[in-house]
């Protein structure tokens, strides 16, 4: 039964701590309102031991020693707090209370009141005998660390011990595991006393030798963490090799156990023991024999009212008459009995113990599992070793599989067997709450260096033994052997039904598809951003393309860039998108070399795949990746190259918080902004509160019919080349060498409106160069809408300009059109000097020099000459854009540029 707080507080205050003190003969003296000793727990001249009668506490400013008189009996009894309430119970209570009238001196008297002795100064006092069981307690602490503190110096015990299977080093320091080498001896001071206070607990004999000499040693801890027995077990030559102190067995080696669960293992001994528990079976507690449930068991039993016991003795006459003697004592105190029998291991073994049985036995923690259940087949004991390395999910995909051990979850992807090799890109997951994190690689899982490399990392990821995630490995060996490829690889991941498809189809046909878009995009939730959700979404469908588009969308932290870019993820179709956090610096060379072809790869902050930026940058412009590596042969032994291939083309999607960002990464991507202004931020308040409302939970339900209508679109789009017949007529700034690119990405903005609004075009057919291909043609519309998501895009405000230099801009292109007009030439064909704009604007040579110096600066005029002791000659590079507040981008060739450029040629112009 457990002791209630009122029979605690009742004990308390009923046993006045100081009269309880010098009942164990301590000499207490009071000490203004508290009382004063020397400590009974360590070896002290000056008193230090303080007792406040008033909170009825002691503390030991020497050792530390602190506790209430409970604590106390505990202590120097060396018993637990039961045991120790117990004992108190057991006395008569204490007259008067805590805070009365008290001799100056307690303890024994030697007279009465009016002749009290004198407190003489005697010197150090003798430690008490090895009959107080406080100094018995203390004697047997001090040898148990000193046999501890061998065990981990002498190689030999532990040695031993992992002989038997007991491995698990945790397991050595929990239980204070120690061995006698025959040391203890030399430690001794040799007045004799000590030696003759360890004869006397048994740690050495009559002769002064050591009694577990040879052996490694279990102490036998109590709740206080004080040693109350020692078992040895010899592993040298010996008389006996099973060694216990003298006297009636003492404490439960494990007793933690009962206190953790109703049921227990009972086994033979603390070896049998140890074994269960390094197979992860925590709660088993040895018996010291065949005859060895002590009076200590059987209470600490009942006590912490434990109702079953599976006994597992060995399997010979003497282990299953002892079983069945106890099984019955068990019985008698309605604790319920199991006995729990091993098999025998082969024709040729007489006697099986635990010990054995799982030394000799192939998966033996699983097989004692269905031994348990055999013998009771309601038990809920299990091995922890097994519950953390079960299988509690297992999933198969396109490209591998998704398994779970425990809390341990592995993403394979990419999975190849070639030869002596068995690769796939694992991705390690632990989940923290809503957030994850995980360890991403590439591993030859047939490479005994990759594997424990990688093992090493996931136990770190996990707080995990390396045993533990090395036995993980295994399992991913053995799933990865047996995974087959689908054999519908590469065709649409889902079915579409006829009605699905028509409406797919209609919507790509629409004449206003971009619109249709951005109200797609209103819809599942994401408000403004007009320009960066085409240009994201268009970036996405050109993944279809030889040369698809990669956008960087960048901002501050919050302010929807993870939201825009997953957005646009969730109107890809799954199979077409692949989304990481991080990036390792090789993950990319090592995936399978097929499985970025035509795909969307997302990654989701620019700062976690920065050891990958060269990888990014190879497969963007070379539209593969290879890599030579060495590896040693293991069939002959010998170093060998092997290559490893990834082949594009893929698009990309990355977000960032960065403002100055690595310039060979960033020149490769479209950089979308956030607009982070005010009147944005109450747009996207406004669409949160709506969410909330009727309108939005009836939006809400639309989004999975808008995502399923977009991924079926995006599944009918056909592999078509895209020819734009107006390119030779398109013109593009040309000032930086960052033109080069950014050229092509206005080019290939082009090719992807046009590619997504393919059932809106004809397809043609071109035969006669030995295959037909077939192809779609760029219409004017298509050059339009390009030109605007650009100008937004890639463009810029004449806000940047200041108000004087955009009024001298004004002017300078009011001169050059009417001076164009007036001699027929083109802009690009006119150049003015400083003294041309002073003439025109009647600006003073200051003014002209500091506002052309602006917009030389800013672009927006181009110097063709002029140095020291030259004319400056300039050429008009801006062209009348932004009047109207939008961004624009100079040396564009409009629509209406380029009817008059067609109508020049005589070609024909489309209505």
């Amino acid at each position: 039964m457990e002791i209630s707080k009122a029979e605690i507080e009742a004990v308390k205050r009923a046993h006045d701590l100081v009269d309880v003190v010098a009942s164990y003969g301590i000499k207490v003296r009071r000490k203004g309102a508290n009382y004063a000793a020397l400590c009974p727990f360590h070896e002290e001249k000056t008193p230090s031991f303080i007792i406040n009668p008033k909170a009825r506490l002691y503390h030991c400013f020497g050792c530390n020693a602190a506790g209430d008189v409970i604590g106390f009996v505990s202590k120097m009894e060396g018993i637990g707090f039961r045991e120790a309430v117990e004992k108190l119970q057991g006395r008569p209570e204490a007259k008067g209370n805590a805070g009365g009238d008290r001799k100056a001196d307690r303890g024994p008297e030697k007279g009465n009141a009016s002749s009290p002795t004198k407190d003489k100064d005697q010197g150090p006092e003798r430690p008490p005998s090895p009959g107080n069981p406080v100094a018995r307690t203390k004697l047997l602490n001090r040898v148990v660390s000193f046999y501890h503190a061998t065990f981990l110096e002498d190689p030999r015990a532990m040695a031993y011990l992992k002989g038997r299977g007991i491995t698990d080093n945790a397991l050595f320091t929990d239980f204070r595991i120690g061995f006698a080498n025959g040391t203890l001896l030399n430690t001794i001071p040799d007045d004799g006393e000590i030696t003759s206070a360890l004869k006397e607990i048994g740690i050495l004999n009559d002769k002064g030798h050591e009694l577990f000499y040879g052996s490694v040693v279990f102490p036998i801890m109590n709740e206080n963490k004080d040693c109350v027995g020692i078992y040895g077990r010899r592993i040298t030559e010996g008389e006996t090799d099973h060694l216990y102190l003298p006297g009636p067995r003492r404490g439960v080696f494990n007793f933690q156990a009962a206190r953790r669960s109703p049921s227990l293992i009972l086994t033979e001994s603390v070896i049998d023991a140890l074994t269960l528990y390094n197979a992860g079976f925590r709660d088993v507690i040895p018996c010291y024999g065949v005859n060895g449930l002590t009076e200590d068991h059987v209470k600490l039993l009942i006590d912490c009212r434990v109702k079953e016991a599976h006994i597992c003795f060995d399997s010979d006459d003497a282990g299953d008459q002892g079983a069945a003697r106890i099984a019955g004592q068990l019985k008698e105190k309605g604790i319920e009995p199991y006995i729990v029998r091993l098999p025998a291991i082969s024709d040729s073994t007489e006697k099986i113990d635990v010990n054995t049985f799982f030394s000799l036995t192939v998966d033996a923690p699983a097989i004692f599992e269905k031994l348990l259940h055999a013998a009771n087949p309601r038990t809920t004991i299990r091995s922890d070793k097994l519950i953390k390395h079960e299988r509690k999910h297992y999933e198969a995909t396109p490209t591998g599989f998704t398994v779970q051990y425990g809390e341990r979850r592995y993403e394979l992807k990419g999975i190849t067997k070639e030869g002596i090799r068995l690769k796939a890109t694992i991705k390690a997951v632990k989940n923290q709450g809503e957030r994850q994190r995980f360890h991403l690689d590439t591993v030859d899982l047939y490479s005994s260096s990759r594997r424990l490399s990688y093992a090493k990392a996931c136990a770190q990821l996990f707080t995990e033994k390396e045993e533990t995630t090395l036995d993980d490995m295994a399992g991913l060996i053995d799933l990865a052997e047996a995974w087959q490829p689908d054999k519908t690889e590469g065709e649409p991941a889902a079915t579409i039904s006829a009605s699905d498809e028509q409406e797919a189809l209609d919507f790509l046909k629409s004449p206003d598809l971009l619109t249709r878009i951005l109200a797609d995009f209103e819809t599942i939730g994401l408000t403004g951003e007009d320009a960066g959700k085409l240009m994201g979404y268009l970036a996405a469908t050109s993944r279809k393309l030889d040369d698809p588009l990669s956008v960087l969308i960048q901002s501050r932290s919050a302010a929807g860039k993870s939201t825009l870019q997953d957005a646009v993820i969730s109107l890809i179709p799954p199979e077409d998108a692949v989304k990481y956090t991080r990036l390792t610096g090789q993950a990319l060379f090592y995936k399978e070399e097929d499985s970025l072809v035509h795909k969307l790869l997302a990654i989701e902050e620019e700062h976690g795949a920065r050891d990958a930026s060269y990888s990014i940058r190879n497969i963007q412009s070379s539209k593969h990746l290879s890599i030579a590596a060495t590896i040693k042969d293991p069939a002959t032994g010998k170093l060998r190259t092997e290559e490893y291939k990834v082949k594009g083309p893929v698009a990309l999607m990355v977000t960032t918080t960065e403002v100055d960002l690595d310039y060979e990464t960033s020149n490769r991507f479209i950089t979308l902004t956030i607009d982070e202004s005010k009147e944005m931020t109450e747009r996207i308040l406004q669409k949160q509160r709506e969410q909330e409302t009727l309108a939005g939970l009836v939006r809400k339900a639309d989004t999975e019919a808008v995502a399923k209508r977009h991924h079926n679109a995006q599944r009918l789009l056909r592999p078509l080349q895209v020819i734009n017949p107006y390119a030779a007529h398109l013109t593009f700034p040309s000032d930086s060498l960052r033109a080069r690119r950014d050229h092509k990405k206005y080019l290939g903005l082009i090719k992807a409106i046009a590619f997504l609004c393919q059932y809106q075009r004809e397809v043609k057919t071109l035969a006669g160069i030995g295959q037909s291909i077939e192809y779609i043609e760029v219409s004017l519309d298509d050059v339009d809408k390009a030109n605007s998501l650009a100008a937004e895009i890639l463009g810029r405000c004449l806000d940047e300009l200041s108000p004087p230099s955009r009024a001298l801009l004004a002017m300078i292109h009011e001169m050059v059109t009417a001076r164009c007009k007036a001699s027929g030439i083109d802009p690009e064909e006119y150049h003015f000097s400083r003294r041309d704009i002073r003439d025109y604007t009647r600006w003073s040579d200051f003014q002209v020099k500091c506002h052309v110096r602006q917009l030389e600066d800013l672009e927006y005029l181009y110097s063709v000459a002029g140095k020291k002791g030259k004319e400056y000659v300039y050429e008009l590079l801006y062209d009348g854009q932004g009047d109207d507040g939008r961004p624009f981008l100079m040396g564009l060739t409009t629509i209406g540029q380029l009817k008059e450029k067609l109508a020049r040629k005589g070609e024909d112009i489309p209505d």
